[in-house]
């Protein structure tokens, strides 16, 4: 399953890169770090109702530091491996430390987590916070 897991995130993270202008790119070297998520939906859930869910959040964790860098990407095809999320969105990270427990003691956020949970299945969902290696 692990190497299943890294298969994912080398694919998006080789999309990602190279769905990004060169600006961007440049832009993406300033930051902290990373964070990418793979995302299951619940039952009867689409990428339209998490587009509702991301459209009243993205203000609020941009704040805290996380900031999308590439759209979120449905996934359309299965190649190999355990894993088979629904979404997968690749972000950019202020501070490694404390980012997500700014987010998650933010209480705008708070008020969107039953929102959230409704449309993710949050106990199969994969997320990961990284950092460079230079």
């Amino acid at each position: 399953m692990r190497k299943s897991i890294l298969r994912i995130f080398f694919i998006t993270m080789v999309s990602a890169i190279t769905s990004l202008s060169f600006g961007a790119t440049s832009a993406m070297a300033d930051g902290k770090g990373y964070f990418i998520d793979l995302l299951y939906l619940q039952d009867g859930k689409t990428a339209a109702d998490a587009n509702v869910y991301f459209d009243k959040v993205l203000p609020i964790i941009a704040k805290h530091g996380l900031r999308r860098i590439t759209p979120g990407f449905e996934v359309t095809m299965k190649m190999s491996g355990d894993v088979n999320p629904n979404l997968i969105n690749v972000w950019s990270v202020g501070d490694l430390q404390n980012t997500m427990n700014d987010i998650f003691a933010d209480p705008k956020y708070l008020e969107n987590v039953p929102l959230r949970n409704s449309i993710f299945d949050m106990k199969r969902s994969h997320m990961f916070m990284m950092r460079d290696t230079k």
